[in-house]
């Protein structure tokens, strides 16, 4: 292994782009959590900072710098009181992680310089205590920062660096000892980041493929009704002009009587290819389930006229079982504001499909609401296939 590689591993995460929001948010609340513990024991060891202070290093160092740390604690505390929104967004998270690393960054500087001081302080039979004690207190925080590389690492060298090199510089071998062993521990410690972070990152793919084949028809590969109304919810967000298309094969279980289940599963798959190549964008093929599908997107990205389109392409497709299929459509359009509109939309693209059932088959039938209006009745037949 070169060692480029091996710079480029311990320094930056190779996270696939794909995943990296998702991976963004899980380290986020990832940190919080830790961070809260973190914090909580820095605190609580305050006062054996301010009662192991050098006496020769002076009252600035011994209760000043511990007194900054409180402050810097309790705002971090403060920071992380209250977790990520399940609706919170890639770059809410990155302000999140940002803002920890700065206090954590902070904090480390800190206690740094209270080592180093109290250190060049103390007699020479208790000055080892000092680095040991900062040697302890930065492998806890690196620990608890581990899931980013980056801000672990920062720390990592802030906490240790100069403790190390001033050891390193005296002359004595114990202290060139202590240098070599925090050096190691540090080494030590970036390892287990990488092999932390690995897995993590294998932990947001794995719920990466979950996800899509949550909201994945197993037999055409288009999106599911679930994917569709998150499709729907996100477009509603927006208050945004949709246009669905629903599309119904027609005598479809005539297909499946006369040449069994597995032809009538190849015939969706055929058409679902058709849909396929024209969901560009935001537009969104789906299958709703049986022989019924639905194109979903924006009234300017959806053309109607490619409704009229699928029909010809549907009609003189190749299929299977060596027969023509057609397809009936019903489209239907709404401004929509929030997700319970979905009802709305789908029921009127539903009925304007019945009525292409009812005329003929073959054929597209827009939603009009004086038409559906004139048509209600207090009972209706089941739409025919």
């Amino acid at each position: 292994m070169s060692w480029k590689r091996i710079c480029n591993g311990l320094l930056g995460p190779d996270i696939p782009v794909h995943l990296r929001d998702d991976f963004t948010l899980l380290t986020a609340r990832h940190m919080r959590g830790q961070a809260r513990l973190l914090f909580v024991g820095f605190i609580l060891s305050l006062p054996m900072v301010v009662l192991g202070a050098s006496p020769g290093a002076g009252p600035l160092v011994a209760y000043g710098l511990p007194a900054a740390i409180f402050v810097l604690c309790a705002l971090a505390l403060a920071s992380v009181a209250h977790p990520l929104a399940p609706s919170a967004t890639a770059e809410e998270a990155r302000k999140t992680i940002d803002t920890l690393w700065q206090l954590c960054l902070l904090a480390a500087a800190l206690g740094s310089l209270w080592c180093v001081a109290s250190w060049a302080s103390a007699p020479v039979e208790v000055r080892l205590y000092y680095p040991a004690i900062m040697s302890l207190g930065a492998l806890m925080l690196s620990y608890c920062l581990m899931a980013v590389r980056s801000v672990a690492m920062s720390v990592l060298l802030v906490t240790l660096g100069p403790v190390a090199c001033v050891l390193a510089g005296t002359g004595a071998t114990m202290d060139r000892v202590l240098a070599v062993s925090i050096l190691i521990a540090v080494g030590f410690q970036m390892v287990m980041m990488v092999r932390h972070q690995q897995l993590l990152v294998s932990l947001v793919e794995e719920r990466h493929k979950s996800g899509e084949l949550a909201r994945r028809d197993p037999l055409t590969g288009l999106a599911n009704r679930r994917a569709l109304i998150e499709q729907f919810e996100g477009f509603a967000d927006s208050g945004a002009s949709l246009r669905l298309m629903v599309i119904d094969i027609d005598r479809f279980k005539r297909i499946n009587d006369r040449f069994g289940h597995d032809m009538g599963d190849r015939v969706l798959q055929t058409i679902a290819t058709v849909l396929l190549s024209h969901a560009r964008g935001d537009i969104c093929a789906a299958r709703l389930g049986g022989e019924e599908f639905a194109m979903l997107s924006r009234s300017d990205a959806l053309d109607p006229a490619l409704a009229l389109q699928l029909l010809r392409e549907i009609r003189t497709s190749e299929m299977p079982h060596g027969e023509a299929v057609t397809a009936s459509i019903g489209v239907a359009d709404a401004v929509v504001t929030q997700a319970e509109d979905w009802t709305a939309l789908y029921g009127q693209a539903d009925r304007a499909l019945y009525r292409a059932k009812d005329e003929g088959r073959d054929r597209v039938e827009a939603f009009e609401k004086d038409a559906a209006a004139q048509a209600r009745t207090p009972s209706r037949p089941a739409r025919q296939a």
